[in-house]
């Protein structure tokens, strides 16, 4: 693939950066075990550190999730330059067609910088679900708890209604107000966004991304809009969007989430500004350092992955930047290159064989009534991994894992949701599967999907005489359903 406009790069030594320190930080978070995909490093604008933990690599697009928040802001930003929007205009007046005549108060006097700093009527926002046909109307149906503009309270429908506001205003989705910029940077026009079932582009969630990309677009923000001397974005935006416009301390302990909020941004320690998205998708942006730092992860099962991917940074290289180039550094820049060379996504810890394969290999269990759906299982073991067939409620899936290595093939769900929510076609999601003993008896599978939508799935099996215990675990957002809860099962 021919990138657009690619960064310079240097070492990071060139750019007052230790290799060491930046070794020592993908160290930390490999010996975490994190479900890294990728981490950037660019400062003074050159890319110094690109790592990918295979088998992600610089092609892959990225779902960025809630970091695309963040992009959505920006394209509002722009329309208020141009004086399409204003920061007082009401929601509701854009929204004339689908507003009930009987609009609680509080609704009617929620505006645009309200939704920017999460400062919606709604408790939790609207319950739009992919099967909805009209997100528009959701705003009108979600219970109204409190007067807008006061408290903050994290809301992605506060985000799809911007995105349906900049349609409205403009006749565009925020991609397209953003492609002059993306052009200027080097965002390929293969870049986009998942819709939402009403043909809107998903900004609350779904920006699809390559590393790079990602990266020259929070850079940009790093720098409030200012690109080889040209001024892309509104600076006075830019400042306001990245700075606290709202506290969030009722809701946040971490020293990094309890900063308060901007619009659609997160203000960071240390003078910097951040983008999140769930999974451990994060744009770390240090405007008095000139630094930026993306990482691409899918680690939700996780309640310790942000926090080490925060500490990890503050600690090993945040202290450690210079304002000057530093000495090079052969030996240590040598290292940190055979170090990011060598990554890859951890499989489940444990031994890749058991005895217990001998015992239960072929074997078929039918299972005790479940709230999982799962009828039958059984394993079929080789030298390398085997197979898993069970059958469900949806019928009889066969997945294939490796053993201490992934398998990667397509996932055997039958609902593929492509590029419009909703729309969905016959092949499975693309994914890896692994599986380890953690005692001679109990069996680990993790599975990652690797696809536009992203998910943990992790199942451990007991065996134990002729029965077998299961209890699984996933993170995914609207897919695999059925796929959690306990189950018992005895072998024919």
């Amino acid at each position: 693939m021919t990138e657009r406009n690619p960064m310079p790069v240097c070492t990071p030594e060139a750019a007052g950066v230790p290799s060491g320190a930046i070794e020592r930080y993908i160290q930390r978070l490999t010996d975490a075990r994190l479900l890294m995909h990728d981490v950037l490093i660019a400062r003074n604008g050159a890319l110094i550190c690109e790592a990918y933990w295979k088998p992600i690599d610089e092609s892959f697009r990225h779902r960025e999730y809630s970091c695309s928040k963040s992009f959505v802001s920006v394209a509002v930003g722009l329309l208020i330059e141009w004086g399409r929007l204003h920061m007082e205009d009401r929601c509701v007046d854009f929204f004339a067609d689908v507003a009930p005549a009987d609009v609680h108060p509080w609704l009617k006097e929620m505006t645009i910088r309200d939704c920017l700093r999460m400062a919606t009527c709604y408790e939790a926002g609207s319950s739009y679900k992919p099967t909805d046909p009209d997100w528009a109307r959701t705003f009108f149906t979600a219970e109204v708890t409190h007067k807008p503009g006061q408290v903050y309270a994290y809301c992605t429908t506060a985000t799809t209604m911007l995105c349906m506001i900049i349609q409205k205003a403009c006749g565009q989705e925020f991609m397209s107000v953003l492609r002059p910029v993306f052009d200027e940077i080097g965002v390929s026009r293969d870049a986009f966004c998942v819709e939402t079932p009403c043909g809107h582009e998903w900004g609350g969630s779904g920006v699809c991304l390559t590393a790079r990309e990602f990266l020259k677009f929070a850079d940009l923000c790093t720098h409030y809009g200012a690109y080889h001397g040209k001024q892309l974005l509104p600076e006075v935006y830019m400042r306001e969007a990245t700075t606290k416009q709202i506290d969030n301390g009722a809701f946040h302990a971490h020293a990094d989430e309890d900063e308060g909020y901007g619009y659609q941004f997160w203000p960071m320690r240390n003078g910097g500004f951040a983008m999140h998205g769930m999974g451990g998708q994060f744009a770390l942006c240090l405007p008095d350092k000139s630094l930026t730092l993306i990482t691409n992860a899918y680690d939700e099962l996780n309640a310790h992955a942000l926090c080490t991917v925060f500490d990890a940074f503050w600690e090993e290289i945040d202290p450690n930047l210079s304002s000057a180039p530093l000495p090079e550094e052969p030996a240590a820049h040598a290292q940190l290159t055979a170090r990011t060379n060598c990554l890859s996504v951890p499989t489940p810890p444990g031994e890749p064989h058991s005895a217990t394969e001998a015992k239960i290999s072929g074997r078929t269990y039918e299972m005790a009534e479940n709230r999982l759906g799962v009828k039958t299982l059984r394993f079929d073991f080789t030298e390398d991994g085997g197979t898993l067939t069970y059958e469900n409620a949806s019928g009889v899936h066969v997945l294939p894992f490796g053993a201490g290595h992934y398998h990667r093939g397509p996932f055997p769900e039958t609902e593929y949701y492509g590029r419009r929510i909703g729309t969905p076609c016959h092949r499975g999601y693309d994914s890896l599967t692994a599986v380890a003993w953690r005692l001679p008896n109990e069996l680990m599978l993790y599975t990652q999907i690797i696809d536009i939508h992203l998910a943990n799935l992790r199942i451990a099996f007991t065996f134990e005489g002729d029965s077998v215990t299961l209890n699984a675990r996933k993170h995914a957002e609207w897919f695999l359903t059925d796929y959690e809860g306990f189950a018992t099962g005895t072998a024919r």
